[in-house]
């Protein structure tokens, strides 16, 4: 009987131990795996926060370089927009030559008329008031640019006469006088060849015999302005904002 006694506790002893051991084996090996887990779990985070801070970079160096290049393309239609203005503004001013499809106007004397002596008419003259009306109805036409016997017309442009001699831009002209005009060739011709517009001269081309003639040009040169130009009403802008 002592002796299963000892076999019991003997066993029970064995079997204690060795779950002990068990359970001792099973806490170190949960200790010594945990810190492994979460060196791998930091490695692995910080391996993903390099990779998400690499690829930002390269995209803030995308980004960057488009702003570059869209501030260049901006730069570059200001300037385009800028010199567009300026060569208008100097269209407009005469001081740029202009070409183009437009119409040219013969205009001459009377072949009876004297411009000198004391049998001088008037009525078998071109006058500096026929030439007005011409340029004024050519610009209600919206002509681009106009000349008569290659001097520019502009804004500011005298067309005047001394006794018979006719002055334009304060340069003296003879006729017979070529006006050239460019722009949109129907309205101008519309307008020309309404006698209700130049009363007088058409009257005075039937009676008198004063030339006139109108042809349309496929191809014309307006030349630069060459005469003064007046300054009076320019100011000077201090400051520009764009």
């Amino acid at each position: 009987m002592n002796k299963i006694f000892r076999y019991i506790f003997l066993f029970t002893g064995l079997f204690v131990g060795l779950l002990f051991t068990w359970q001792f084996l099973s806490n170190a090996s949960v200790v010594s795996d945990f810190p492994a887990d979460e060196m791998e779990a930091r490695d692995e985070l910080f391996k993903d926060f390099l990779d998400e801070q690499s690829y930002l970079q390269s995209r803030i160096v995308f980004l960057r370089e488009e702003i570059e290049d869209f501030q260049s393309e901006v730069e570059l239609q200001s300037e385009v927009s800028n010199v567009e203005v300026l060569e208008d503004l100097k269209r407009d001013v005469g001081l740029s030559e202009v070409q183009g499809e437009g119409i040219e106007i013969l205009l001459d004397d009377s072949p009876f008329a004297l411009r000198s002596g004391s049998e001088v008419s008037d009525v078998e003259l071109v006058q500096a008031a026929d030439i007005r009306d011409i340029v004024n109805i050519l610009y209600a036409a919206n002509a681009e640019a106009i000349s008569v016997n290659n001097q520019r017309i502009i804004a500011t442009s005298p067309i005047s006469s001394v006794g018979t001699t006719l002055l334009i831009n304060n340069s003296y002209v003879a006729p017979p006088f070529t006006i050239k005009a460019i722009g949109d060739t129907e309205i101008m011709l519309e307008r020309l060849l309404n006698e209700n517009f130049l009363t007088s001269l058409f009257d005075r081309i039937r009676k008198y015999k004063v030339f006139f003639e109108v042809s349309v040009k496929n191809w014309l040169t307006i030349p630069i302005y060459n005469g003064d130009l007046k300054t009076s009403y320019l100011n000077l802008i201090d400051g520009y904002d764009k």
